[in-house]
Order: structure tokens, then sequence, then C-alpha cells
């Protein structure tokens, strides 16, 4: 079956989508360009406090880590455990979950820092239960 002209070129429900690919793509461009580059440090001390307020937890801890050999990241601590469960950075315009223990949490990448959160609100609350039974100590 054959689209007419018209109807491939008007505009679709999903537009949308396409919206936020030329947005992700804009910053990605913009991150690589030295100038007015995607700055990891500051993004990720932007995000620290989206993560305090979304993810208010006794077992939960984020902490700026700036090792000499590795980049900047936030590391997810466990407090009960003293665990670091992943980290958290950020690169060419994107954040980064990592996660240390792969049995337990999905590693993930978001280029939006409030829906890259809510990610890990749900990769955490779903998988932390599991972890904690299993790791009783």
């Amino acid at each position: 079956m054959m689209i007419k002209k018209s109807e491939r070129e008007a505009p679709r429900a999903g537009a949308s989508f396409d919206d936020e690919v030329d947005a992700a793509r804009n910053r990605l461009e913009a991150s690589l360009n030295e100038e007015s580059g995607f700055d990891d440090l500051a993004a990720l001390q932007a995000l620290a406090p989206i993560l305090e307020a979304k993810i208010q937890s006794r077992r939960l801890a984020f902490a700026l880590s700036d090792d000499d050999d590795e980049e900047t990241s936030i590391v997810v601590l466990h407090v009960p455990s003293d665990e670091e469960l992943g980290f958290i950075f950020a690169e060419e315009g994107e954040y980064w979950f990592e996660s240390n223990l792969d049995a337990y949490f999905d590693d993930f990448v978001d280029d939006d820092a409030e829906r890259f959160v809510e990610r890990l609100y749900e990769n955490l609350r779903a998988d932390l239960p599991k972890y904690e039974v299993e790791n009783k100590g």
C-alpha cells in the first residue's frame, strides 16, 4: 500500500518523539563542543539535590566521589551494609548508572536528569528488597 505524500508529511500524533530525539542530538552536539561542552562535574553537582529530594531513604546515601584515578562520580551506598551498590557519572550529555552488583541492579543511561532519577528510583525500589534478603549480615 502506498502512502500519499500529504499523509507522509502530515504531523503525526507521535511528533514529540522527533522533538525529543532532536533535543538529545542538540545536547550531545553541544557536549562535544569544547567551548560550550557538557561539564560533567557541574552536571553531577546539579543532579545531587534531585537525588536527595526524590530518593529519601535511611537505607541509601549518595556521595560525590573524586578518585584521582577515576572520573568524578556519585556513589550509591547501602548504609546498613556500607556497600557501594553502584555509581553515577555524567559524560557527553548523559547520566549513567553502573551497578557494582549486576545480579541485583541494572545499568542504564539517560540524557535527562529528572527522568534518570526516576529510573534510578524505580530500579532501586524494585531490586533492593532482593539484595537485602540475600545479603543479611
